[in-house]
């Protein structure tokens, strides 16, 4: 009987391990789509590196891009009479948006390939917007730059592939910024890859 039981406690070992199994540090990109207070949806890229103390506890640092254009045209009506018809006039815009957050990463790792995590990250948003009013004898340009506090509250499931890669199959964020003295409530969703170094 003790051998039988010294042979499974030596079988459940590797077991043991894998279930317990962590990286050090997570690398993780991809896609992200912004939608914003307003109404307006930007694409573009989130990246983060996170450093994982134990097999829950993690700080990250989180970077993202977003960017959008749209345009515009108005048509005036046809010339009446003695007047002569007014200029078309034109306007097209180009905005983008980068955050750049950090804080805590509380991360459930008892699935051997499912792991679910939230997170809370505070730092900084900096929005850029560039555009023209065009007519047909003149062109007006105009670009501003913003910065404000920005904190983003969310979670997400990894899906572990091997040991060292996982698939981020969502990252969902409510995302606050706070530009011209207003808040506003902005959500984000990202999917990517996640690259785990130092396994231990």
């Amino acid at each position: 009987m003790p051998r039988t039981l010294l042979i499974a406690c030596l079988l459940f070992l590797p077991l043991t391990a894998k279930a317990q199994e962590q990286p050090r540090a997570e690398v993780f990109g991809g896609y992200s789509f912004f939608h914003t207070d307003g109404g307006g949806n930007l694409h573009g890229w989130n990246a983060s590196v996170a450093g994982n103390l134990n097999k829950w506890f993690g700080v990250v640092a989180d970077f993202s891009g977003h960017y959008g254009s749209e345009s515009f045209q108005a048509v005036p009506p046809e010339a009446v009479g003695p007047f002569p018809p007014l200029p078309r006039l034109a306007t097209s815009i180009d905005s983008n948006l980068h955050l750049f957050l950090a804080g805590p990463r509380l991360s459930y790792r008892e699935h051997d390939r499912l792991i679910p995590f939230g997170h809370l990250l505070l730092g900084v948003a900096r929005s850029h917007v560039d555009g023209k009013f065009e007519g047909s004898t003149f062109i007006v340009r105009f670009n501003d730059t913003s910065t404000a506090f920005s904190m983003a509250l969310g979670g997400g499931l990894d899906v572990k592939l091997s040991g060292r890669v996982a698939l981020r199959l969502i990252q969902a964020d409510y995302l606050l910024t706070r530009f011209n003295d207003n808040t506003q409530h902005n959500a984000r969703i990202s999917v990517g890859v996640v690259f785990r170094f130092g396994m231990k």
